[in-house]
């Protein structure tokens, strides 16, 4: 890959590349479900904690002119990048909080060794409070949607109490003579990075600390029959898959699918079967194109889009069928993935919470980051976490 700008749901693959996307889903399902039987996933097949912090810091030295810089996503413009070589390159490119939190970024992360350009998701530019919570001490910071909360009295929490700034670092940038010639890799050795008392550098690495995040004979099995439904149901729906990919703009129907999924997990509930599902997609359709038809100011380009409209739920009511195949493969890649997440989970670390009108509830982390063959997709239980997301408020601007 490129650069780690963005990251897709691991189920989304089949909306995005048709049925490679959807061999590749299934690709990526084996490869975890054996690294969860043998402790191990072969070598190219890796797993990372997702943390949930915000905003993406992007940091190290400039190839091009060996200077330290900090910056967001926007470093790798193709046009005008936004690298903050100093704080009044920061001036330059960043406005309102942003502007603040990059200054103190750098301001902190120029005292570590970093070697090359490596990203990272913030999580804190003041030293955490000291809160008590389940009952034990300990430093709680809120980056965006999760709350964490590190016990004082370890290692880490140690460090967290005598820092000014945290951050969790996971992509590593090589090569190229300037930073937007650079390539990502997923993962980032943090070892060197622990010598500054100011800067808290946590890990992104998963760990299977004695196994425990193995699956058991019956839980291996419940995997099994899921991936095996989903290649079924996958390879029936292919068609639909494929010529969904030959669509293009903002109505292709691979483009509004990941639309409407979205708004599913936003009213918490997703449908039990792929005909409710599919019922509610060409629903939302409809509903997309109706709006679109009342912005229109001509009759002539009102009749175009009602055209455009009516061609549009022909096609969803003629591919119904294989349309229903696909949707069955969309939810079966869910049900294994969720099996996967649990297991993971089961490793214990750092806590996580959400916090909601009623106080703090526990919850589990993000999710997580599969990488394999030098692809990554993510791993996240959407009802737990992405509809969170779309309604918890944040902290920062």
């Amino acid at each position: 890959m490129s650069k780690n700008t963005h990251l897709e749901h691991l189920e989304d693959d089949i909306f995005n590349q048709g049925y490679a996307g959807a061999t590749n889903a299934v690709n990526f399902l084996e490869s975890l479900k054996h690294m969860l039987t043998t402790g191990h996933g072969g070598t190219n097949t890796k797993v990372t904690v997702k943390w949930d912090g915000a905003p993406a810091i992007i940091c190290g030295r400039d190839p091009s002119t060996g200077m330290f810089f900090v910056g967001t996503k926007s470093v790798f413009n193709k046009t005008d990048p936004k690298i903050g070589y100093n704080e009044e390159m920061i001036d330059i490119h960043y406005q309102g909080a942003l502007n603040k939190i990059l200054k103190e970024c750098y301001n902190e992360l120029i005292k570590l060794p970093i070697e090359g350009v490596i990203q990272g998701d913030l999580l804190y530019t003041d030293t955490p409070s000291k809160v008590v919570m389940c009952g034990k001490p300990c430093y709680k910071f809120k980056p965006n949607t999760i709350t964490y909360c590190v016990e004082s009295n370890t290692v880490m929490g140690k460090k967290v109490g005598n820092s000014k700034l945290g951050i969790v670092f996971h992509t590593t940038y090589r090569g190229g003579e300037s930073v937007a010639e650079m390539t990502a890799s997923f993962g980032c050795d943090v070892k060197h990075l622990q010598g500054v008392k100011d800067v808290a550098v946590f890990s992104s690495e998963f760990t299977n600390v004695n196994g425990l995040a193995n699956l058991s004979t019956t839980e291996r099995a419940n995997v099994d029959r899921q991936i095996s439904s989903a290649k079924r149901n996958l390879r029936t729906g292919a068609r639909f898959l494929n010529s969904i990919q030959n669509e293009s703009g903002a109505f292709a129907h691979n483009a509004l699918f990941k639309i409407y999924f979205n708004q599913v997990i936003r009213d918490g509930k997703i449908p039990s079967t792929s005909q409710q599902m599919a019922k509610g997609f060409s629903m939302f359709v409809e509903d997309r194109y109706e709006k679109e038809i009342a912005k229109k100011k001509t009759a002539k380009s009102q009749k175009m889009w009602e055209e455009r409209k009516d061609k549009s739920i022909k096609y969803l009511n003629t591919n119904r069928s294989v349309m229903f195949s696909a949707l069955d493969g969309f939810k079966n890649l869910m049900d294994a993935k969720v099996l996967i997440i649990n297991k993971l989970n089961k490793i214990e670390g750092i806590g996580t919470f959400i916090e909601d009108e009623s106080g703090y509830r526990a919850t589990a982390p993000e999710g997580f980051v599969a990488i394999k063959e030098g692809a990554a997709l993510k791993l996240v239980d959407r009802l737990e976490f992405s509809r969170a997301n779309f309604t918890v408020a944040k902290d920062w601007g």
